[in-house]
């Protein structure tokens, strides 16, 4: 990268005292990394590259978003010369003064709008959203669309559209906090599992415990573990069975039952599909161990 950081004036964009612009923007190696006294959301719409924002490269892909803030230093390239590797990148940039008059429509307890109105104080020097499920995608577009056309009131319909975009951005971030506090109760989800593995314990059971639906607790879950539920659950069980095991002579079907297991077929099978050997080669396994220990 060039060390060269270029300024751009809002005033090379807007138009007839428009205060919001758009463009649609196949991204090359030519543009300097610069900053602006202007706000600008952009949205990765084709193609995959990178962005170069203050002194991080993050990889940019479609559906990404970013709010950039006035003063931060920022520019999109593709991952390759080559033709066949572009990268189409949706511009829309406003004027902080646009949204005097509707400033009561937004959460102003929120980093969107910091990033937006704050940004000396905002803690985050830029926002990144993934578009997952094409929210941004449908507006940007439509957006992108009014302000070709110019049709008559079109200066209403885009406040109105950035104001929505801004809204769901406040939703994404609320959406995000809700996932963090459920992250930190992990360790709680952990000891909850490991006090009741011997009962016929359910993703329901757990779910309803910590007030969250069975779905949103799995996706949790697995995101922060790496496992299902089930897959965690099967693990601690195995593990106890293990260590009884080793350190009593209790039959095997009790152990069985212990942990939960009251069907011999499917315990044995498991067993065997998580340690490799059948419960009693593992049993036979550490004793013959402890043997060869004693005869040293």
């Amino acid at each position: 990268m060039n060390g060269r950081i270029d300024h751009l004036s809002g005033d090379l964009f807007f138009e007839n005292d428009l205060d919001i612009f758009l463009n649609r923007e196949l991204e090359s190696f030519t543009t300097l990394q610069h900053t602006h006294d202007f706000v600008e959301i952009s949205f990765v719409g084709e193609g995959c590259g990178y962005h170069y924002i203050d002194e991080e490269v993050i990889y940019v892909k479609q559906g990404d978003l970013f709010v950039i803030p006035i003063g931060t230093s920022h520019v999109f390239r593709p991952s390759s010369p080559k033709q066949d590797k572009m990268l189409v990148i949706y511009n829309c940039i406003f004027r902080v003064e646009l949204l005097d008059k509707w400033k009561s429509l937004l959460q102003q307890d929120s980093v969107t709008y910091d990033a937006i109105n704050n940004p000396s104080q905002c803690a985050a020097r830029w926002l990144h959203f993934q578009d997952k499920h094409d929210t941004f995608s449908l507006i940007v577009q439509n957006m992108y669309r009014e302000y070709l056309k110019k049709s008559a009131g079109f200066e209403t319909v885009l406040t109105a559209l950035l104001i929505q975009m801004l809204v769901l951005l406040q939703r994404f971030e609320m959406i995000n906090e809700t996932e963090t506090a459920s992250f930190r109760m992990f360790d709680e989800v952990v000891h909850f599992i490991k006090s009741r593995y011997t009962h016929n314990l359910t993703v329901q059971d757990v779910a309803d415990y910590f007030f969250l639906s069975a779905s949103h607790f799995q996706r949790l879950f697995k995101k922060s573990t790496g496992l299902s539920f089930t897959q965690y659950l099967q693990n601690v069980r195995i593990q106890k069975c293990c260590e009884l095991l080793k350190s009593t002579d209790i039959p095997i079907y009790q152990i069985a039952n212990q942990v939960g297991y009251q069907d011999m077929k499917f315990f044995h099978a498991l067993f065997r599909k998580k340690t490799g050997v059948t419960p009693r080669q593992y049993r036979q396994n550490f004793q013959e161990l402890d043997e060869s220990d004693i005869s040293c």
